[in-house]
């Protein structure tokens, strides 16, 4: 089971408030050189408090996946007591990212999160090699009941209300087609699609809606890429499962409109037209 101090952690951090809008780091740790495994540097942990670690997949500046769970790492830093944070960015999932998990185990942090669908199974294998840390994956749908879990949260209903708008938008503006890019074939992003895709038909059932794979959860090129595609193949409004405001940055110059995702600045242009996003912390 979870440990005392996890719940109260969870506390702080697994609720998420889910709004749909329109348009520092942590303190420094000591000052040892940190080790250097497999390209990525392993943060100390300090000793006498609860350290928790990041490990996340794009910049902790991304204007959003990464930048949400990266705030709501801070908020722990701010609310739990005795605590002591630390992150690292930019971590391929796959081989690489256990190299990083099973190290930030070997370092003595007590608690572990991975903020991206990938690092799903090689989490569950460090976290059977160190049973007293705790490990948290963000998505994901796997668990051993005792020191490893998942969390998320139901997105897919903003996902839906911002399909409603998008919908209602395209058919105002007389062209009923909406885009969407998506990110990998997951459970996640098919579940995120048909929300959006049922809040399009909710408010225009002549609607339909276009899907580009682009494979990748931060890319700025592919992303501005494949809005750009859609544009192009006709969409009024794009929709995106990717970290960047690509499809908003798009729509603005295309004179369009488009549905950018995870974080609360990720809706600064003219084009944007809504951003259902995460806040990780209280």
């Amino acid at each position: 089971m979870l440990t005392k101090k996890l719940w109260t952690l969870a506390t702080l951090t697994i609720i998420a408030a889910f709004v749909v809008t329109a348009c520092g780091g942590p303190a420094a740790g000591p000052t040892a050189t940190p080790e250097v495994v497999g390209g990525f540097q392993i943060p100390t942990v300090e000793e006498g408090k609860f350290n928790v670690a990041m490990v996340l997949i794009g910049p902790h500046d991304d204007g959003g996946w990464s930048q949400a769970h990266y705030e709501g790492l801070l908020e722990i830093e701010k609310n739990v007591p005795d605590s002591h944070v630390a992150y690292i960015e930019f971590v391929p999932e796959g081989a690489d990212s256990e190299q990083v998990f099973r190290s930030l185990a070997r370092k003595g942090f007590d608690l572990i999160f991975g903020t991206s669908f990938g690092y799903m199974d090689p989490m569950e294998v460090v976290a059977g090699e160190f049973p007293d840390t705790m490990f948290v994956h963000l998505t994901g749908f796997k668990t051993n009941g005792t020191n490893y879990g998942n969390l998320f949260g139901a997105i897919e209903v903003m996902k839906y209300m911002a399909g409603m708008l998008a919908g209602s938008r395209a058919k105002t503006d007389g062209n009923p087609k909406i885009g969407y890019m998506a990110t990998f074939p997951i459970p996640e992003e098919l579940r995120l699609g048909n929300a959006i895709a049922l809040g399009m038909k909710r408010t225009c059932p002549e609607c339909t809606m276009d899907v580009r794979w682009i494979n990748t959860w931060h890319d700025p090129v592919i992303e501005k890429e494949g809005a750009a595609s859609l544009f192009d193949g006709g969409a009024q409004v794009v929709f995106t499962g990717a970290d960047t405001p690509a499809a908003g940055d798009v729509a603005t110059e295309k004179g369009k409109w488009g549905v950018n995702y995870d974080h609360v600045g990720a809706c600064k242009t003219s084009g944007c037209l809504t951003t259902p996003y995460w806040t990780w912390g209280p």
